[in-house]
């Protein structure tokens, strides 16, 4: 590596780190911009790596806190009930209802027995079979 190529954020993450090879190190040394970017990078970790004192008294009051709730439970975690007892009474009235019974007249006529093999007879002899004709529909001319 030449003085000149400065080394890329993976390359000086492995020299922060410890793992970079000699030729990293050596280049850290003698290029002032690397270095200076390295010791940033140091830097930085040191201070996210730093412990933080918490006071005392903040956690006793967390703790109390903690004690509290432990001991006298909120009331809103029946605020959903509501929500879920409206819903059960929903899913009942689905399964429940049933539409009204279709009258005579809405009722289907009965097909006779030489309409039904006269139907099943002509699709027999077609050569076309019945899922193709929308398709050759869409190919024929328009008059």
């Amino acid at each position: 590596m030449s003085v000149h190529e400065h080394l890329s954020e993976d390359a000086l993450l492995d020299a922060v780190y410890g793992i970079a090879g000699i030729d990293r190190e050596a280049h850290l040394r003698g290029c002032a911009e690397c270095g200076r970017r390295f010791s940033e990078w140091q830097e930085t970790r040191a201070a996210a790596a730093e412990s933080v004192e918490i006071p005392v008294e903040f956690l006793a009051a967390q703790r109390k806190k903690i004690y509290e709730r432990i001991e006298r439970p909120s009331r809103k975690q029946w605020l959903w009930a509501p929500g879920l007892a409206a819903a059960f009474a929903l899913a009942i009235g689905v399964f429940v209802y049933h539409p009204a019974a279709q009258t005579p007249q809405e009722r289907r006529a009965e097909i006779s027995d030489t309409q039904l093999f006269g139907d099943v007879y002509s699709m027999e002899q077609s050569v076309e079979p019945a899922a193709a004709a929308p398709a050759r529909a869409l190919f024929e001319e328009q008059q």
